[in-house]
């Protein structure tokens, strides 16, 4: 009876695997044929963009008679005016940004500020205008030409803001330095009062305790 139930098991289990290596088998041709049918596919859809692409490009070139490698050359190259410009554009950047900060914590500190901060206005009027022409304005420049006009324009305006940067420092100074010299004068003189107090108290209480030691 053992022996009957083991060998139908084994039989199922060789059916089983069979099955197994059978759907396996089939799965992997499946696979194999859709690849194939793909790139077959693929390979015909490339072949047609292809050629309308070579077509396009025939025409574009016959009606603009060879114009697209012209306009290629043609395209501006950074050059020293280029780079001249650019950084001077992010110099330009700074120094309104440093004015500014300098003036605002002048008036944080409560330093006397004038007109700082109209002329600060003013500054950032004057140099986004000249930050702007400098945008527009960098194109390629004939051999031997001087500096741009615009970039010697910026090198005003960042010493205006220098000078702006410069007052207002000098602002906070007058006021935090007396200041910081007041508080210093009034921490020895407090200082040596509480040393003094100290020495009076230590004084007072010395001759009860002489007193009982005798």
């Amino acid at each position: 009876m053992l022996s009957s139930v083991a060998l139908h098991a084994g039989e199922l289990l060789a059916a089983a695997l069979l099955a197994g290596v059978v759907l396996v088998a089939v799965m992997a041709a499946g696979a194999v044929w859709l690849r194939r049918r793909l790139q077959r596919r693929l390979a015909g859809l490339g072949r047609v963009l292809a050629g309308r692409a070579r077509g396009a490009a025939a025409m574009a070139g016959s009606s603009a008679g060879g114009a697209g490698p012209r306009w290629l050359w043609s395209l501006p190259v950074p050059d020293r005016r280029w780079r001249e410009g650019s950084r001077a554009r992010r110099e330009l950047r700074r120094a309104i940004g440093a004015a500014e900060h300098a003036v605002a914590a002048a008036r944080r500190g409560g330093a006397p500020t004038g007109d700082l901060d109209a002329l600060c206005r003013r500054l950032r009027h004057a140099a986004g205008s000249a930050d702007r022409r400098l945008a527009i304005g960098q194109r390629p420049v004939v051999a031997g030409a001087g500096l741009d006009p615009d970039v010697s324009e910026v090198s005003g305006l960042v010493s205006a803001a220098g000078q702006i940067q410069a007052a207002a420092s000098a602002a906070l100074a007058s006021v935090s330095r007396p200041a910081a010299r007041q508080l210093a004068d009034d921490v020895r003189i407090e200082v040596a009062a509480l040393a003094a107090g100290l020495a009076s108290a230590a004084g007072t209480e010395g001759p009860p305790h002489s007193a009982e030691t005798r």
